[in-house]
């Protein structure tokens, strides 16, 4: 009787098999999943940047036909001259895509030395809990968010609406870094600090400035942001505090009337009429700016 021949080959050929299968879709969630390759540098000989430019034409390519889009999410350093509004120019994506992605609620925050997640793909990113007025707009918009493609970065979900860009709104919101006077019109006639106060006689320190205006001229928001509080107490009067973004709030209080309730403004909108409610003596504006919780000199950041 012959001996059988056993193949002793043939696991070892279903393990190389198994072993490409797992590669592949590690590699497939892996991207799915936002941690592509980092970018030593912003150039055609790099060659992650070249896989990186790929991908994007892909999904470009994707975004025109319908499909649905994975963005692939890779890493890089900022370095010295680079501007949020120059990487996104270098790498052909969407300004507010890349900032969105990175929590930046400014194009002009500094980002030298800090290292950035880029997209290759077009759209809005937002957070599973969004805390940024524009994020806030922006799920206004699309409430149901969530039922968008989802990645997980650095312990945080973000939900991708891929083809979509910024309304005239939120890019307002957006571009918003400057502040802007309060009144069209106005005369210092208390500074921020120390002075002696006008209604007891006595040493008090002056959280911000008052800005002497005729009854009724109207008062704008110094910068765009969410309605915090719009109330009336003894010594503020009919007051308003505005939040804006980075931690940072502007007070209007004594006014006459105040002309918002609640939600989102755009600056220089108008937000009440200088008064003389409370402890005041004659029309004015008291107007306050705070960050993080603290009282700055308003005068510092006014034009």
């Amino acid at each position: 009787m012959k001996s059988k021949i056993f193949n002793t080959k043939r696991p070892n050929c279903y393990a190389r098999k198994i072993l490409a299968l797992f590669i592949f879709f590690l590699t497939f969630f892996t991207k799915a999943f936002g941690e592509d390759p980092f970018i030593p540098a912003l150039s055609s000989r790099n060659e992650h940047f070249r896989q990186f430019m790929g991908n994007l034409e892909k999904s470009y390519m994707d975004e025109v036909r319908g499909i649905k889009i994975i963005p692939h999410i890779y890493t890089y350093t900022a370095v010295e001259k680079d501007t949020l509004m120059k990487i996104a120019a270098r790498c052909t994506i969407p300004l507010e895509t890349l900032a969105l992605l990175n929590d930046f609620s400014s194009p002009e925050i500094e980002i030298v030395g800090k290292t950035l997640y880029i997209p290759a793909a077009a759209g809005l990113f937002i957070k599973d809990n969004p805390s940024s007025i524009l994020e806030k707009l922006i799920q206004i918009r699309f409430p149901d968010y969530k039922d968008f493609t989802a990645i997980q970065l650095n312990g945080k979900k973000y939900y991708f609406i891929q083809s979509e860009r910024l309304t005239p709104t939120e890019r307002a919101f957006f571009f918003d870094a400057r502040i802007c006077s309060p009144l069209p019109e106005g005369v210092l006639s208390s500074a921020y600090g120390m002075r002696i106060s006008p209604i007891t006689g006595e040493p008090l320190f002056h959280k911000g400035i008052d800005l002497a205006a005729p009854q009724g001229t109207p008062v704008y928001a110094c910068k765009s942001g969410e309605v915090l509080s719009a109330s009336n107490d003894s010594t503020y009067g009919n007051f308003i505090i505005l939040q804006h973004e980075n931690d940072m709030q502007s007070v209007y209080a004594h006014l006459s009337e105040i002309a918002v309730s609640a939600g989102y403004v755009r600056s220089g909108s108008i937000i009440g009429y200088v008064g003389t409610t409370g402890l005041s003596t004659g029309p004015h504006l008291h107007f306050e700016i705070r960050t993080n919780g603290k009282n700055r000199n308003p005068e510092d950041y006014l034009p």
